[in-house]
């Protein structure tokens, strides 16, 4: 961009160089006709004073073309400084993004490592719980199974080879299969005569406690649903003494009411277990189904109370966006038929003096030593702030009514132009009564020149220098004619 920048402005320096030779050549010229003319004799004075004439009119058109080529290279040159400036800040506020990102992103990439060793830990703990658990899970599964096996050994040995029933159901077919067997050989029904206790001793070849025992298996029998309504049954056979001893050893109380009894037992709390764990599941479902219920209606009232919020909300911001807008053509409508806040109108008189014109205003220039006012110039410094960079930097001002410019230069040589305001743009002079100045300095001392592209705010270093300067500017406000005569 500097080299184009360079490129632009040797062709602009070169026709300012050639037009300031020219200008020179012609003063020359000027010079040399009046001391001819001084030299010359009577007879030939009147065509060198009409030549004189033409070269003079020449020299002043040149010298005011080769002014505003000046100027107008100063501008660019001003211009360009500022767009320098201004890229060299946009770059420094994206360097310093940059790196706000990078450490943003520096803390976040820590931040996520940290998380990962920890989810890592978490994991590693997790598994060596699992690992545990299943450890004795295992275990418990084998205990189980050798319990399981010593079962169907039992139960083998009970029912003579047969396997293990898998289901409650099957279990319980295969008892009261196994009770109707032995019913043809132990307890019958009685239908003949009544058999003597005598002699049913005599035919087994024991005592009474043998008798004792088998009232007992007749207790274990009618624990199992061997007895029918009350009726009495026989406690022994009489087919065959070696059938019936066969038998009630079979059924002894140490062979098979144990292994039975335990067995039913358990098959009775299995039942219960199922049972109860049916309750609990019913429970569970029936409780998640009211909260999932709850939890929906919370749910449907809370997207109730967002719609009338949303709504409460859109109908606030159209009260409002409309009480704006007729804030704003309020304003617009003051604005438009307002006068300037300023005293005066411009002047175009060419025999305007600007001094008198300021002291007959009530000002003493003389006294205020911010400024130099003179009848055809102002000059003093100022605080400007900047039309893209809103920043506050001293200016050394020019008003010049001969140049019909407020121009503004980096210090009081005047050697580096900065900008330039001419007379024809400027529309109004007004005190910022508004505080619309970004961070002004000082608020109280800030004034306003409006021009048909900005609104320049300035700075004033004391309140009489800021009436000096908003009366003299007026002076030059040529672009504002609504209220000229």
């Amino acid at each position: 961009m500097e080299q184009q920048a360079q490129n632009q402005k040797t062709p602009a320096c070169v026709s300012l160089e050639a037009e300031r030779a020219r200008v020179e050549q012609l003063s020359q010229s000027v010079c040399e006709l009046r001391s001819q003319l001084h030299c010359c004799p009577e007879a030939m004075k009147e065509p060198l004073q009409e030549q004189l004439a033409r070269n003079s009119e020449v020299l002043e058109a040149e010298t005011k073309r080769f002014e505003d080529l000046e100027f107008q290279q100063l501008e660019r040159e001003s211009r360009h400084d500022e767009e320098k400036e201004e890229n060299t800040q946009q770059l420094l506020r994206q360097i310093a993004d940059y790196q706000r990102s990078t450490v943003t992103r520096k803390e976040r990439l820590v931040a996520l490592n940290k998380q990962a060793g920890q989810i890592t830990q978490q994991a590693q703990r997790e598994k060596d719980s699992f690992l545990k658990e299943r450890t004795n899970l295992q275990m418990m599964l084998q205990r189980e199974k050798d319990n399981l096996a010593s079962v169907e050994r039992k139960y083998a040995d009970l029912t003579g080879g047969r396997g293990f029933p898998l289901s409650p159901i099957s279990l319980k077919g295969v008892l009261k299969e196994g009770g109707a067997h032995l019913s043809d050989t132990l307890p019958r029904k009685k239908t003949t005569s009544i058999v003597t206790p005598q002699f049913n001793c005599a035919t087994l070849g024991r005592s009474q406690p043998s008798s004792r025992a088998a009232s007992q298996s007749n207790v274990y029998l009618d624990t199992y649903g061997y007895c029918d309504n009350g009726q009495a049954y026989d406690t022994m056979s009489v087919d065959s003494s070696d059938s019936m001893e066969t038998s009630i050893s079979a059924c002894s109380p140490d062979n098979v009411s144990c292994a039975s009894m335990s067995n039913v037992t358990k098959l009775e709390e299995m039942e219960r277990l199922l049972r109860q764990a049916q309750a609990e599941k019913n429970r569970l479902i029936e409780h998640k189904e009211q909260e999932m219920e709850s939890r929906k209606q919370a749910l449907e009232e809370e997207r109730r109370r967002r719609e009338d919020l949303e709504k409460r909300l859109q109908e606030e911001t159209n009260r409002r966006q409309k009480l704006i807008d007729r804030e704003v053509k309020l304003r617009e409508k003051q604005r438009a038929q307002s006068r300037p806040l300023t005293r005066y109108l411009p002047v175009r008189k060419d025999d305007f003096d600007l001094k008198v014109h300021i002291e007959s205003a009530g000002h003493s220039a003389d006294t205020c030593f911010h400024l130099s006012l003179t009848e055809k110039t102002c000059r003093g410094f100022l605080v400007k702030m900047g039309g893209k960079i809103k920043t506050w930097k001293k200016r050394w001002f020019v008003f010049d009514r001969n140049r019909r410019t407020l121009s503004y230069f980096s210090d009081k040589h005047e050697a580096k132009l900065k900008g330039v305001i001419y007379f024809q743009a400027i529309e109004e002079v007004y005190y910022d009564h508004l505080k619309n100045a970004h961070k002004s300095p000082n608020p109280c001392l800030t004034f306003s020149v409006k021009t048909h592209d900005r609104v320049y705010y300035m700075v004033a270093p004391s309140p009489e220098a800021m009436r000096i300067w908003m009366d003299v500017i007026v002076t030059g406000a040529e672009g504002y004619t609504q209220f000229m005569v």
